[in-house]
């Protein structure tokens, strides 16, 4: 813990009588812990093992700041995803086709497309939340894993117009990803850390085990077999060659005129 978060943290507790933070000055205090954990894991690889029923699936990811990340789905179908900061690539050794997408997306629209694409490979705890600009309520709650922690809620509607709510527990102050329940339609489900791996000297943990369940009943859980959160990943990593033998494509990425 720093500086500046252990007189935080002792300010709050030498003074109880004090009128609670407003919610959006503590949301933006999330935002903030969650910005400088972001900083702090500039770069990593990691294996990871899913289970869901009878079903495995094994995979890497890689990450190096900025904006550049890799999976790659060693089984049960191997297929790599990889964007170099410009370039979306697509690596899919059944096809024996390599396919590059130009990134002509705006900023936003990128960040979603890249997320969507990457997620199966790197769950909440490796990557930051993405929550939008307003509507995001915060309270400070007592967690069994913090023993503080930012708990944020937000509401979106569905296709159908219905509430979507989503409720972030982010341990106090660092900001390490703790769960995230979604309750939408009268399913509720969620994703929790069962264990985790701590870093001392970035002052962050990161996700072990995650257990994903619905209802309450387990779905699957994955387990990350390698953690190295000060891997050497050159820049060349994340630029696919198609090798030989393989078909190469070129596209472009660009936004819907509908």
């Amino acid at each position: 813990m720093n500086r500046t978060s252990l007189l935080l943290v002792l300010s709050l507790l030498g003074c109880p009588k004090e009128a609670p933070k407003p919610p959006e000055n503590l949301a933006s205090e999330a935002r903030r812990a969650l910005a400088e954990r972001d900083r702090r894991l500039g770069h990593y690889q990691v294996d990871a093992t899913s289970k869901q029923g009878d079903a495995t699936a094994t995979h890497t990811f890689v990450y190096r700041a900025p904006n550049r990340v890799k999976g790659t789905l060693l089984s049960p179908q191997p297929m790599t995803l990889s964007f170099d900061g410009t370039r979306f690539f697509k690596l899919s050794p059944t096809d024996k086709k390599l396919e590059a997408f130009e990134m002509k997306l705006p900023a936003e629209k990128a960040a979603l497309f890249l997320t969507t694409q990457f997620a199966p490979f790197v769950p909440e705890g490796y990557r930051t939340p993405l929550l939008p600009s307003k509507g995001v309520t915060a309270t400070k709650v007592a967690h069994p894993k913090g023993p503080e922690a930012f708990e944020l809620v937000l509401s979106t509607p569905d296709e159908k117009g219905q509430p979507i709510t989503v409720t972030y527990a982010l341990r106090f102050p660092s900001g390490d990803f703790l769960s995230k329940k979604t309750v939408a339609g009268g399913v509720t489900s969620e994703l929790v850390v069962e264990e985790e791996q701590c870093e001392q000297a970035l002052s962050l943990c990161v996700p072990k085990v995650v257990v994903q369940r619905e209802n309450g009943a387990e779905l699957g859980r994955t387990t990350f077999t390698r953690i190295d959160l000060a891997a050497e990943i050159p820049n060349d990593t994340f630029s696919l060659v198609a090798p030989e033998g393989y078909a190469f494509e070129k596209h472009e990425l660009v936004e819907s005129s509908n």
